[in-house]
């Protein structure tokens, strides 16, 4: 594993913190899904703008229009719809399916990067997307029943990734050009903002205490470190091979929401129903990741003017 493809690694080990944080914040605190997302967006993006020095009105006062338009799209992409769809699964299913089913990003990350971005489709490239593809579909297989288990909870699940990897494309060439703490953390607060508006209709509670709002905090900058680390890998690999390294982010999701069932069974966390099924298939993904790291970083070589034609 080259040294870069540690950002992703990385990105996995904190966003599926993040996300056994942001069910032990829903199922345990009651805090509403949209209410966690805000709070949690203004916490990640506001440590990550601190990070870095400077006013952000002069960040965007030195970024042209069309970047500042590409970080406002993937914003509401990631950041909103999103994270409003996956957290609303996290609540039906739990933070450890989610994750499992989350790792439909990568194929779509991997298509559009093709499509869009002039990366190169390759033969192990193609493997291991057959892999992921694979590996999810024994996520959703239920192997007592032999019957796939779908519902609204499964379904919000699988939109999400779709538009994560909208969001990603839409972002990847804004970090060739700016800094990554300061897009990143800025796309995190307009995810915020978007939010907001829709607080007097799905907000049925305002009251947190000070545990709740410990544990919205704790997983807004886990968050933040996630995206923050993955978004430096997007700029140093690539974002095929990011969204694969990325995918891992499933085991240790559900690693850590079994290991805080079994030491804190109070916070009632939803392990997978169909554990054996689901474990199957993050083997099978693992497979893909190793097939994908002996594939080297390709480019096309198509002129990047006729790549931009695509976006704004």
């Amino acid at each position: 594993m080259t040294r870069h493809s540690l950002y992703p690694l990385l990105a996995a080990v904190f966003a599926a913190i993040s996300l056994v944080l942001a069910e032990i914040t829903i199922e345990f605190y009651g805090v509403d899904p949209i209410l966690a997302i805000i709070l949690g967006n203004l916490a990640g993006g506001g440590i990550l703008l601190l990070a870095s020095a400077g006013s952000p009105l002069d960040w965007a006062g030195t970024w042209p229009w069309r970047i500042l338009a590409r970080i406002a799209m993937g914003a509401l992409c990631i950041y909103a719809v999103a994270y409003l769809m996956a957290f609303n699964a996290i609540a039906l299913i739990g933070a450890g399916k989610m994750a499992l089913l989350g790792q439909l990003e990568s194929p779509f990350v991997i298509i559009l990067a093709i499509l869009f971005l002039g990366e190169a489709l390759t033969i192990r490239r193609g493997i291991a997307g057959l892999f992921v593809l694979a590996g999810t579909m024994l996520i959703n297989y239920n192997l007592r029943t032999l019957e796939f288990n779908l519902g609204w909870g499964e379904v919000l699940a699988t939109l999400a990734p779709v538009s994560v990897a909208a969001g990603v494309i839409i972002l990847k060439p804004v970090f060739d050009a700016a800094d990554a703490r300061r897009v990143t953390g800025l796309a995190l607060v307009l995810g915020a903002v978007y939010m907001t508006p829709l607080i007097p209709a799905l907000v049925s509670s305002f009251e947190l205490d000070g545990a709740a709002l410990a544990a919205i905090a704790l997983m807004g900058f886990f968050r933040g470190l996630s995206w923050l680390a993955y978004n430096l890998g997007l700029k140093r690999i690539g974002a095929s091979r990011s969204a694969i390294i990325f995918i891992s982010f499933a085991f240790f999701t559900v690693m850590f929401q079994a290991l805080m069932a079994r030491l804190a069974p109070a916070f009632g966390l939803q392990l997978p129903t169909n554990l054996p099924a689901a474990l199957l298939g993050g083997g099978i993904i693992a497979a893909g990741i190793i097939i994908l790291q002996r594939d080297p970083v390709q480019v096309s070589s198509e002129p990047p003017a006729r790549r931009r034609r695509f976006f704004i």
